[in-house]
């Protein structure tokens, strides 16, 4: 996969992996210096934003690496809408011609994205290796999180506003730190970091993990139930990176996917991210034809997709991803995670689907042994029941 990166990118790519992973052998938690905000585009607008978008999108495209750094941009495309991703210096480029109107919805919060390094975690990929160790205790903290799978990290975004508490969660097993390579603003996590090494030198002795300031920990809940109903789509898709220098090559074909795909499927999905030279597509399989051969490097594996949410899930509710990644990762099946602005989507490996969903349906079933203090079962088990079996994938057929 190295011949498909310019010299210069791949060089850079690694003294800024080698860097992380040299400052301590601890597994670390990076905070990065994006600002960044989730935005909504709906079908029936996209023609309004698409020369702003355009102008973006050729600036990220260049062959340039410098363009792309310090930069945050995610694109999704589902069936309800065009989901981005993006930082606040973006979000201004796009806004600007944009006609003032409803046709973007941008939620009023400012996410931090946190990047883990954890190295080799088995043989599973994507959010599982942190489902456990991330995931399911910033949801027992009471922090939501919006998170991004690529092919080379898994993105944790998390509220500005509950930054320094999700820090002080992920400081138990984890060495947090800021990105040198990417951070300039360090106020917010230089404060945080100042205090907890004095706790952690106190504590720890000398230790360099970020230790937690005292405080009650919540209990952490071993078998956390799926609330929300999915579907699974029939469709094969594959997770590709993209080589930095064949991103001019393959301008034409990723913006006819991005503002001008006409087709109309039940089913669509189409993600593209593009944090530095970290550049990841979810595409379905059957278009991989359509790029320039050595454009893009993937395993072989294809990928199912997963639908959680029938109605938008809003950025408030905690333990969404955590209620699809942790069972998922105890049963050993990688999975990539990709929030959008209304439901969260997870991809599985095309031979462990019926595993997945019997996984899944153990878990959504676990509900009918809850108390309604706990949670309001009728009413998402049948919901979530009844969804799956009416869905893209017949459950009953796989179960």
């Amino acid at each position: 996969s190295s011949g498909d990166m310019s010299q210069e990118d791949l060089l850079a790519s690694l003294k800024q992996r080698s860097s992380r992973l040299s400052l301590s052998m601890q597994p670390a938690v990076h905070l990065l210096e994006h600002k960044l905000k989730i935005v909504s585009v709906s079908k029936e607008s996209l023609s309004s934003v698409t020369h702003s978008l355009l102008n973006v999108l050729l600036k990220l495209f260049s062959r340039d690496s410098n363009c792309r750094r310090n930069h945050f941009f995610s694109f999704t495309e589902t069936c309800s809408d065009y989901s981005i991703v993006l930082d606040s210096e973006l979000l201004k480029a796009v806004q600007v011609g944009a006609p003032e109107s409803n046709n973007i919805e941008v939620v009023d919060v400012v996410w931090r994205p946190l990047v883990v390094e954890i190295g080799a975690f088995g043989s599973l990929s994507g959010i599982g290796k942190i489902a456990a160790s991330v995931i399911t205790p910033l949801a027992d903290h009471g922090v939501s999180v919006f998170c991004l799978s690529t092919n080379q990290d898994d993105y944790v975004l998390v509220k500005e506003a509950d930054l320094k508490k999700a820090l002080s969660c992920l400081s138990i097993r984890f060495k947090v730190m800021c990105d040198s390579e990417r951070t300039s603003d360090t106020a917010v996590a230089d404060g945080i970091l100042k205090k907890a090494n004095m706790e952690c030198s106190k504590r720890i002795g000398s230790c360099a993990a970020v230790a937690t300031p005292p405080q009650p920990h919540p209990r952490p809940q071993q078998h956390r139930p799926i609330t929300h109903p999915y579907t699974c789509s029939s469709t094969q898709f594959s997770v590709c990176s993209v080589a930095p220098n064949a991103l001019t090559s393959s301008a034409v074909i990723l913006l006819e996917f991005m503002l001008f795909n006409k087709y109309s499927k039940e089913d669509v999905f189409f993600s593209i991210s593009i944090i530095d030279n970290d550049i990841t597509m979810v595409i379905d399989s059957k278009e991989l034809s359509r790029f320039p051969e050595d454009a893009l490097y993937s395993s072989e594996e294809c990928w199912r997709l997963l639908r959680i949410g029938d109605s938008p899930l809003g950025f408030e509710e905690c333990g969404i991803v955590a209620q699809v990644s942790a069972p998922l990762a105890e049963a050993e099946i990688s999975t990539y995670y990709i929030c959008t602005y209304y439901t969260d989507h997870t991809l599985v490996p095309c031979e462990s689907v019926e595993k997945a969903l019997h996984v899944l349906n153990d878990r959504t079933f676990l509900l009918h042994t809850l108390g309604a203090e706990e949670t309001p079962s009728d009413v998402h088990t049948t919901s979530a029941t009844t969804h799956i079996s009416n869905g893209h994938f017949d459950v009953a057929e796989a179960v």
